[in-house]
C-alpha cells in the first residue's frame, strides 16, 4: 500500500483516498523530504474481510475492476448491467454511475440538403455492459432570427423519437429512415422532409437509456437554399405571356395571363420577369406590362409576390442561368407499427425493419447557379 506502513487483519476494505493523515498518526508514514509530504490512502470499512485476503483475492479485483470499467467505480457490475452505489444518482433519481454514450450528430457527407429536406447522421453505440440504449430523441427548431452569436431565437419547433414517431411509420410522412444499423454498420440515417426553403433550421439529437436517462446533446445548424425554379418552364410563361400581351388583350386572355401569373409563386415569378425583360423590354417591362394589360389592382395582386423572398434569393434569381438538378434517396416506407424499444436489436434493426417497412426512392430536386461546365 503506498505511503501506509501498517498491516492488519482486522475486517476491512480499501477504497478511494480521502485525504491525508494527521502528523500524530502513528500508523503513517511521513517522509523526511518537505517537498514530498506523504499522502496515505485511508482505510474504510466496507466489507468484512481481512487486508491479505482482499490482495489476495482474484475475484475481489475482478469486481473492483469491473465496476471501473463499467460503473464508474460507483457501483457492482450485475450480469449486463450496474447496480449503482447509493451516492451515485441525479437529482432527478436516475442512476448515474454508468456512462451513456453522446452520440454527434452531422449532416450527411453523401446528400447535400435541398430546400425542402436535409439529411441527417449519426453513429449508434452503446457497451456491452451498463447501458442499453433504447431510443434516439430529435428536436427540430426553426430559428426565427439570430441576434449575435451567443443568443439564438427559435420560433416552431417539435419532437419526434425514433423509435415511437420514425420507424414504427407514425410520422413517417416528414421524417424517414434512409439508413439503419446492421452487423456492418452502425450508422443512423434520417430524412427529414417538410422544411420550409431559405431557413435556419437547428436539429439537437439525444441518446435514451432504459432507466430514461437522456444522453448529452449534440446538434446540427443548417439553412435550407433557396426554393428550387424551373428555369426553362419559366422561359416558356415569359414567351406565353409576350404572346397573351402582345397586339389586342381580350378578355379571356387577359384572364389567363392573370391566373398565370398569381399561380406561379414568388421564385417562378422572378424568373418570369428575368426572361421577359431579356426578351420582350423593348416592348414595354414587364411590371408596366402587366398593370397596363390586367389592371393596377390585378398586377398589383401578381406582382407583390415579387417581395417573398430574401435579397440573397433575390439575387440569385438574377442569374443568366439557372439549371435544374435531380437526384434520388433510398428510404425506408414504414407502415404503422408498434416497436418494443426494450427488446430491440439494434444490430439486427435493419432485417427486422424488412418485415414493415418497404425500400422506395425519393427524386429530389436542386438548383445551380452560373455558367457552369459539367
Amino acid at each position: 500500500m503506498p505511503s501506509a506502513s501498517f498491516a492488519s487483519s482486522h475486517p476491512t476494505a480499501l477504497s478511494s483516498s480521502r485525504g491525508r493523515c494527521p502528523s500524530s498518526c502513528p500508523l503513517c508514514h511521513v517522509t523526511s523530504s518537505p517537498d514530498a509530504p506523504a499522502e496515505p490512502i485511508l482505510l474504510e470499512v466496507t466489507k468484512a474481510a481481512p487486508i491479505y485476503e482482499l490482495v489476495t483475492n482474484n475475484q475481489t479485483q475482478r469486481e473492483a475492476t469491473m465496476s471501473s470499467l463499467w460503473c464508474s467505480g460507483s457501483g457492482d457490475v450485475i450480469e449486463d448491467w450496474c447496480r449503482c452505489d447509493s451516492s451515485a444518482f441525479g437529482a432527478d433519481g436516475l442512476p448515474t454511475c454508468a456512462p451513456l454514450p453522446h452520440p454527434i450528430l452531422r449532416l450527411s457527407t453523401v446528400h447535400e440538403p435541398s430546400s425542402t429536406l436535409v439529411v441527417l447522421e449519426w453513429g449508434h453505440s452503446e457497451p456491452p455492459i451498463g447501458v442499453q440504449i433504447v431510443d434516439y430523441l430529435l428536436r427540430q427548431e426553426k430559428v426565427t432570427d439570430r441576434m449575435d452569436h451567443s443568443k439564438v431565437e427559435t420560433g416552431e419547433w417539435t419532437v419526434l423519437s425514433f423509435v415511437d414517431d420514425i420507424i414504427s411509420g407514425a410520422k413517417s410522412p416528414c421524417a424517414m429512415p434512409a439508413q439503419v444499423p446492421d452487423r456492418l454498420s452502425s450508422t443512423i440515417s434520417l430524412i427529414i422532409r417538410c422544411l420550409d426553403p431559405d431557413t435556419i433550421y437547428m436539429f439537437t439529437l439525444w441518446g435514451v437509456d432504459n432507466t430514461g436517462r437522456r444522453s448529452r446533446s449534440s446538434d446540427v445548424t443548417v439553412k435550407t437554399p433557396c426554393p428550387v425554379v424551373d428555369d426553362v418552364k419559366a422561359q416558356e410563361i415569359a414567351d406565353k405571356i409576350y404572346n397573351l400581351f402582345n397586339g389586342y388583350t381580350s378578355g379571356k386572355e387577359q384572364q389567363t395571363a392573370y391566373n398565370t401569373l398569381l399561380d406561379l409563386g414568388s421564385p417562378s415569378l422572378h424568373r418570369v420577369l428575368y426572361h421577359y425583360n431579356q426578351h420582350y423590354e423593348s416592348f414595354g417591362e414587364f411590371t408596366w406590362r402587366c398593370e397596363d394589360e390586367l389592371g393596377p389592382r390585378k398586377a398589383g395582386l401578381i406582382l407583390s409576390q415579387l417581395g417573398d423572398l430574401s435579397s440573397w434569393c433575390n439575387g440569385l434569381l438574377r442569374e443568366p442561368k439557372i439549371s435544374l438538378q435531380r437526384s434520388s434517396l433510398k428510404y425506408l416506407a414504414c407502415r404503422y407499427s408498434e416497436i418494443k424499444p426494450y427488446g430491440l436489436n439494434w444490430s439486427e434493426l435493419s432485417r427486422d425493419l424488412k418485415k414493415t417497412c418497404e425500400e422506395q426512392t425519393l427524386s429530389v430536386l436542386y438548383n445551380d447557379y452560373g455558367d457552369k461546365d459539367y
